[in-house]
């Protein structure tokens, strides 16, 4: 692992609100979970501790008060979704995920707070990622990548800064689910060039799902690579590689008749990609996955996502929430 400071959090008890009950099901069936994985794009607070993107840096509208309009906006979207767990990508801190925790209290009944947070990024790095439970999460960790010790990054003469992979294990009715958040390195600076960081990302990712591959264990957030682009894709099966070696998991953007699910979850240049996505492993199922366009935060005629503008704070994200069942 690269010798790195990781802020790594796990909050059991996150909301200000009352008490949290977990539900219960027959023995013998199986527990399910509704889980949403969504960029927000730059979710950064109020407070400014010099990691921030210069626009919002630049732009004297940003502040407290564009901050809790975009913060209620965010809220509002979350309460459509309804998920039980939520994966949330570029995220500034912790105090964000209280922050949407304690807005949400008064809507929601105890059993639907979100009252279980997990957070991670990369010391002095701008963003991180984060779930958001409704059931108890223990066993966080955080993988960084060692740039100096992989034979194809070693060319290379500085890194970019990369979000780690975060590991954390969900519990619903004495059942546990391993969620693995990514978000790779961007297409910035040139799809060919960053690429070969998201292999390396990949290789990572590779070997934890290798080593849980008989637990039921689900990839998600934001891979800054099309689902086509990965090795494989035949039935719903990708290929994460790490060197030569290679694990199949299974990808729900394929559907059973062969085609892709539609729309994308980023609209680019005119075109849609499916950079965000579910990749399972282990003893688990996907139902009802689907790209969420029946809110606010795309457009109804076509679904493209409407992005956050800082200079007149509207819109929401660059991407769209996705979202499936997970039966394990």
């Amino acid at each position: 692992m690269k010798s790195i400071f990781l802020t790594c959090l796990l909050l059991a008890c996150l909301s200000a609100c009352g008490g949290f009950g977990a539900a219960t099901g027959s023995a013998g069936r199986e527990t399910s979970l509704r889980l949403v994985s969504w960029n927000v794009q730059t979710f950064f607070d109020a407070e400014s501790d010099g990691s921030e993107y210069k626009d919002f840096v630049s732009d004297k509208r940003w502040g407290e008060a564009a901050y809790c309009e975009r913060l209620r906006r965010l809220c509002s979207c979350l309460s459509v979704l309804d998920a039980d767990v939520l994966v949330l990508v570029e995220v500034e801190n912790e105090a964000v995920l209280r922050d949407i925790s304690n807005y949400l209290c008064p809507a929601w009944l105890p059993g639907k707070r979100y009252r279980h947070a997990a957070f991670c990024k990369e010391t002095g790095s701008s963003l991180g990622c984060a779930v958001l439970s409704r059931y108890p999460l223990e066993g966080l960790s955080c993988y960084a990548l060692d740039a100096r010790a992989s034979s194809a990054t070693a060319s290379v003469r500085k890194s970019p800064s990369l979000r780690p992979l975060m590991q954390v294990r969900v519990t619903k009715n004495g059942k546990r689910l391993f969620l693995l958040v990514n978000h790779w390195k961007s297409m910035s600076g040139g799809a060919g060039e960053s690429e070969v960081w998201r292999n390396a990302q990949e290789a990572v990712l590779a070997d934890r799902m290798a080593l849980l591959a008989d637990s039921p264990a689900i990839a998600c957030g934001d891979f800054n690579r099309d689902v086509q682009d990965f090795a494989g894709g035949d039935d719903g099966i990708v290929v994460l590689r790490s060197g030569k070696a290679g694990i199949a998991v299974r990808s729900p953007w394929f559907a059973t008749d062969g085609n892709l699910v539609s729309p994308g979850s980023y609209y680019y240049k005119e075109e849609w990609s499916r950079i965000d996505g579910f990749l399972c492993a282990g003893r688990l199922e996907l139902e009802d996955f689907r790209s969420e366009t029946g809110g606010p935060w795309c457009q109804e005629d076509t679904n493209i996502p409407k992005k956050y503008k800082v200079w007149n704070g509207q819109g929401y994200s660059d991407h769209l929430p996705i979202s499936c069942t997970v039966l394990f």
